[in-house]
């Protein structure tokens, strides 16, 4: 019984024995794989850091969190370190990249253009974000019922901008002004408090009225009592360089033109597509317009094409940038867009053959065409209607209207006899030429019997008329569906419509007769996505007979 009892416990020994040991095994086993599998996930990385520099983040904090998965990324995939640089201001940022001490840049897109006029060959673009919060609006916000619903509301009040080198609260807001005959002159008092986290707070505490920054940062207090009552198009909020440090700089575009969804998703944006220096020129004609600084280069071999300035340059751009890259890919010849200031800008440059194509009302090409510097190519079909500015309606002619507040006591044109008139300009089809048909047909003679006003731009005389600056106003018919939501155009009547016009002509300044033909042929072919973004119809061949008429109103 006894050796029995020994026996058993010899047994059981044994089996814990072989349990303790087939334990320790399997943990030594998932020990190693674990070891293994840390060792497969974690990159060795060797080398120098690879350092991306931003500057003027609202929080550090946030900015290194929202990053971190970049970061992660790339240290994966370069098998280098990566750390994250952010300057005080612009001139640390500066400093950084002419020491070399800076592979990337997360910049806004003003700030970039002035790098780069610091040091061109140091500076590149490499990708811009599309979609999501990587593209945003420039908004003015208020307070909620600070009394204040359009953009006009904001005169004589309390403006906060941030940096003046920044694009999305300075150098947009002040076109958005100009665009409606405002500057900065109309404000009681201008702050510039560099960090749009700032200029939203100091609204929604009543320090200013109104303020002038990114959408992005707006729609973050909009719960908290905020309001935006002016948006601007969207654009890039910001575009990743590379500095002259950086040797793979293709490598580095391929590798950010296919992030993986969670990199994206932390950045908050749908993707990133290659970026070219070109994408920013609209930036270098704000920058031009309000600090006099000329950014803006052209090769000795690009194609300038003149656009007369009817809108803001932002909406020009938006326009007409696709046509020229389209023009350029059909020619095999680089073709810019040239924005000059006001139309007496465009008329001196076209004179002087400083572009190679214009695109411009039946007027200025009249007056152009008679003096012998442009001749017509081609002309628009379509334009924007009047009632839904977001459609095209029209055909190859456009009319002009005399517009009046529905207050007035001007009823019928005869009582425009001796009242202030708002012109667009004496070079201006809808908003000067038209009338003026359609007037001296009737047996009046414009300056004699009127005092006219140049107000430069369309949207100047709907506003001009809006706030009674004048009796009555010479526009375009459609430019009342363009601009209605910076009036109230219920307040606004139209007077008569005036005379018909051919619509615009592209024409040719100077170019040998095989790009005159390729471009002719390209624009009068354009694919739906090019005329759509164009809002027009179409073009059509021109025949110069169609401007004699105009011609006989032309004071050369």
């Amino acid at each position: 019984m006894l050796n029995m009892l020994n026996k058993f416990k010899i047994l059981n020994f044994i089996i814990i024995f072989l349990i303790i040991f087939f334990i320790t095994s399997c943990s030594r086993n998932e020990s190693k794989q674990s070891i293994k599998s840390k060792a497969e996930t974690n990159t060795i990385l060797t080398g120098s850091p690879l350092v991306i520099g931003l500057f003027n983040v609202d929080s550090p904090q946030q900015t290194f969190l929202q990053l971190y998965p970049l970061k992660t990324f790339l240290e994966k995939e370069i098998k280098r370190p990566v750390s994250i640089d952010i300057s005080a201001d612009f001139d640390e940022m500066a400093k950084k990249i002419k020491e070399e001490k800076l592979h990337l840049l997360i910049i806004d897109p003003a700030f970039y253009c002035e790098l780069k006029a610091l040091y061109p060959e140091k500076i590149f673009p490499l990708v811009k974000p599309k979609g999501g919060q990587g593209e945003a609006s420039s908004v003015f916000v208020t307070k909620e019922n600070s009394g204040i619903e359009k953009i006009f509301d904001v005169v004589n009040k309390r403006l906060a901008l941030g940096d003046k080198r920044s694009s999305f609260s300075y150098l947009i807001p002040l076109s958005m002004l100009k665009d409606l005959d405002l500057s900065l002159n109309d404000f009681s008092k201008v702050d510039f408090l560099i960090k749009d986290k700032r200029i939203a707070l100091s609204v929604l505490l009543g320090d200013y009225e109104v303020g002038a920054l990114s959408e992005i940062v707006a729609q973050t207090y909009l719960n908290s009592g905020l309001k935006i009552i002016k948006a601007s198009e969207k654009v890039p909020v910001y575009l990743i360089a590379s500095t002259n440090s950086l040797k793979e700089k293709e490598s580095f575009k391929e590798i950010f033109s296919s992030l993986p969804e969670e990199v994206l998703s932390s950045l908050k944006v749908e993707k990133f597509v290659p970026a070219e220096d070109r994408d920013f020129d609209y930036i270098r004609v704000l920058i031009k317009l309000f600090k006099g600084k000329d950014l803006i280069e052209y090769g000795p071999n690009t194609i300038k094409v003149a656009i007369l300035p009817l809108y803001s340059p932002l909406t020009i751009y938006k326009r007409f940038d696709p046509l020229m890259r389209y023009l350029s890919e059909k020619t095999g010849r680089e073709f810019k867009i040239v924005i000059p200031k006001d139309f007496e800008e465009f008329i001196n440059i076209v004179k002087k053959g400083k572009v190679h194509f214009s695109y411009q009302n039946p007027y200025v090409y009249a007056i152009l065409s008679k003096g012998g510097y442009a001749k017509a190519i081609a002309l628009t079909v379509g334009e924007d209607c009047t009632d839904n500015p977001s459609e095209i309606c029209g055909g190859d002619k456009f009319r002009g209207v005399i517009i009046v507040r529905k207050d007035s006591p001007i009823k019928n044109i005869e009582d425009l006899k001796n009242k202030k008139i708002l012109i667009v300009s004496p070079y201006s089809a809808g908003g000067f030429l038209s009338q003026k048909i359609y007037l001296e047909k009737r047996g009046y003679k414009l300056k004699k019997d009127f005092h006219l006003i140049d107000a430069k731009r369309q949207e100047k005389v709907i506003i001009g008329v809006y706030k009674k600056m004048a009796g009555a106003g010479f526009i375009r018919e459609s430019a009342l569906g363009v601009f209605s939501e910076e009036v109230d155009i219920s307040q606004i009547k139209i007077l008569t419509p005036t005379e018909f016009l051919p619509n615009w002509p592209w024409a040719v300044v100077k170019a040998d007769r095989d790009l005159e033909r390729m471009v002719k042929e390209t624009i009068i072919n354009l694919p739906d996505p090019i005329l759509k973004n164009l809002k027009v119809k179409g073009f059509r061949p021109v025949d110069e007979k169609e401007f004699e008429l105009l011609k006989k109103y032309v004071n050369f």
